[in-house]
This record gives C-alpha cells, sequence and structure tokens, in this order.
C-alpha cells in the first residue's frame, strides 16, 4: 500500500442500461465511502454506451462527488469492460485495490467493508462467495443459476481451481499489484470466461485468496 496515506481502492461498476439503478446505488456507496475515512475510495463507472443515458446520470451526480468517474466505450461484452476499467484505474486512480461488483443490486454496497478488512489482513483476491456457508444465490434467474452452476463444475473440474467454491462471483476484492503484472489483454472477454480465466491466473500466481459469504 502507498505510504504516507489512507490505502486506496476503487470500485469498478460495469453498466448497460442502468439508469433506473445507478443514482440509487451511487447514492448507497456515498453513504458506505462516508463511513469508512480509513479508505481513500474512488468508483468508477465502465459505462457500454448505455442507450438509456446512464451516463448522463452518472454526470449529474459527479457534479459534487469527485471520486465518482466515468469510462464510456463500446459494448464489447463484460470481460471488455472490465479490462478498459482495469486500465483506467491502474494508470489514473492508481489504488491498492480493485472492486469488481455489479450495478444491479445484485451485490451489497455494505459488504465492501468486509473486503476490505480481509485485505488490510493481507489477502490479495478476496471473493464474494454464493456457495460457502452464510452465502446465498438470490434475486437470480433461473438461466443465470444454471450457467453459474456449469461454469463453476467446469472451473473445479477441468481448469484446476478446486478448493474455490464460487469461481464465477462478479463481487471481488482484487490486489492492483497482481493486475499491474498481468497481462490483462489475453483475459478472455466473455462473462463467465473473464471471471474464471482471472481466477485462473490468480491461483497460477499462488496469491493468497479468500471467500466470504455473500
Amino acid at each position: 500500500m502507498q505510504e504516507n496515506s489512507h490505502p486506496k481502492a476503487c470500485i469498478i461498476l460495469p453498466t448497460y442500461n442502468e439508469r433506473e439503478n445507478i443514482g440509487k446505488l451511487a447514492k448507497n456507496l456515498q453513504k458506505v465511502i462516508k463511513n469508512m475515512p480509513q479508505w481513500d475510495i474512488d468508483v468508477l463507472v465502465v459505462d457500454d454506451n448505455s442507450p438509456d443515458k446512464t451516463a448522463d446520470v452518472v454526470r449529474q451526480f459527479q457534479k459534487e462527488r469527485s471520486h465518482f468517474h466515468l469510462l464510456s466505450g463500446t459494448k464489447k461484452g463484460l470481460g471488455e469492460a472490465y479490462k478498459r476499467g482495469f486500465f483506467y484505474a491502474l494508470e489514473k486512480l492508481k489504488p491498492d485495490y480493485i472492486f469488481q461488483m455489479d450495478a444491479d443490486f445484485q451485490h451489497n454496497p455494505g459488504d465492501i467493508k468486509k473486503f476490505l478488512q480481509k485485505a488490510q489482513k493481507g489477502y490479495d483476491f478476496i471473493i464474494g462467495s454464493r456457495y460457502i456457508p452464510g452465502g446465498d444465490c438470490v434475486n437470480l434467474e433461473f438461466k443465470r443459476k444454471i450457467y453459474s452452476w456449469l461454469a463453476n463444475i467446469i472451473a473445479k473440474k477441468i481448469a484446476g481451481i478446486g478448493k474455490i467454491e464460487d469461481c464465477t462471483s462478479g463481487f471481488r476484492c482484487i490486489s492492483a499489484r497482481f493486475l499491474k503484472n498481468l497481462d490483462l489483454k489475453k483475459l478472455s472477454s466473455n462473462s463467465y470466461g473473464f471471471q474464471l480465466s482471472l481466477l485462473h491466473a490468480a491461483v497460477k500466481k499462488k496469491l493468497k485468496i479468500l471467500e466470504i459469504p455473500i
């Protein structure tokens, strides 16, 4: 972590037609940030030129909150959105940790504090897990549950990530040092493929990985 300053984190939110959610989520994140003065936390919205003008809501929110950022681009899939976000955050915002988080309230902003507490204990890759005791998979449509279940089987049996229970979770807190030294361009751009290839790289690097229930 950076010397002589608070540790820094950046929450990356990929969005596409999230106009109805992003304003409410931004307010929730603002409360979380306010209650964690020991951390400097930025929020980076990576919007894929949403037709519903999600970006306009973010720009309005930015006017009074300098730690909210907007990165717009062409829709090329979740993986590409995260890659753009990672590159931008690492170059411009220089965090110690980067969050992956959904903008549709699948993930509870109140859990951010738990992730950062574990980060301060030395963990490099913290996963919000639905499949360990205390975790649950709610408000997720049946088709996505099946895809997640199948992807986890593939990851555990084929990709060699057997000790991780939730390999496809989209709620993660990751060491920026790890991401800086990773060739992000080689990661899959597909939604589940990106999550699995990123986790696989972390396992190969023998990072300190932890799952916490969500």
